[in-house]
């Protein structure tokens, strides 16, 4: 994606400047993906820095998933980012010419919490289905998603082939058309688990993306909390501007 910004601004700490430039480099294209970034000497020399300075902006990017590092070959541009926009991680996927893969982590039936009934319209006495996948782009992981529905209103759920897309059993099966969702978007750091299942260090940053989803009637079909890789991933959004005048 071209940066709109122009050269920033040399401010104090210079790593940081450092960082938003090679950071417009990499946006604009001028430095490609998995093509090599300038060694520290290079940068400390190009850009009258200390290697110290260099060595702390190239660490920025590479948490930041811009860069990514071969300990015998040197540190490289890294893949731009998946867009993704809320809705199905299959069709995104699609959109973005990546083969989706989907791994089932757990998929259970069990007793609401008080909050999730409520939203889900599940009578007294009734369960949800919990399910957790690892969602895949070119078998490379991307998202953890943690699901839940209704199980009296889907009661076989289960039995069927939960590795693809949940929204096409949905329609298929049950005849019910996920229409829109609310979400909201929250940067986290990974935990250990969630960590391991991406395939990313602890403590790596992410995007959890919490969904509530309608049906064409306005019922919630579906409850969602999906954590996302930060490196690996942008979120798009479209909206209408508000006005701010009264």
């Amino acid at each position: 994606m071209a940066s709109t910004r122009g050269t920033p601004e040399r401010t104090s700490p210079l790593y940081l400047w450092l960082a938003a430039l090679l950071r417009d480099q990499i946006e604009s294209g001028h430095l490609q993906a998995h093509g090599p970034v300038p060694s520290e000497r290079t940068l400390s020399e190009r850009y009258g820095v200390s290697r110290m300075t260099a060595r702390h902006a190239l660490e920025t990017l590479t948490l930041e998933g811009y860069l990514y590092r071969n300990p015998r070959r040197g540190t490289f541009v890294a893949e731009p980012r998946l867009r993704f926009s809320v809705g199905s991680f299959t069709r995104n996927m699609t959109r973005a010419e990546r083969t989706p893969g989907t791994q089932v982590l757990s998929a259970a039936t069990a007793d609401p919490d008080p909050a999730a009934a409520r939203l889900l319209g599940v009578p007294p006495g009734g369960r949800v289905h919990v399910l957790q996948r690892l969602r895949t782009a070119m078998e490379e992981p991307i998202a953890i998603e943690n699901i839940q529905l209704s199980a009296e209103r889907f009661p076989d759920l289960l039995e069927h082939d939960l590795a693809g897309s949940l929204w096409a059993i949905l329609r298929e099966r049950y005849d019910v058309h996920p229409e829109k969702a609310d979400a909201r978007v929250v940067a986290v750091t990974l935990d250990r688990f969630e960590a391991e299942t991406l395939g990313v260090k602890a403590g790596s940053p992410a995007i959890v993306l919490t969904r509530t989803v309608y049906d064409a009637e306005g019922g919630v079909v579906e409850l969602a909390r999906d954590v996302y890789r930060g490196d690996r991933t942008e979120f798009e959004v479209r909206a209408p501007v508000e006005d701010s005048q009264p």
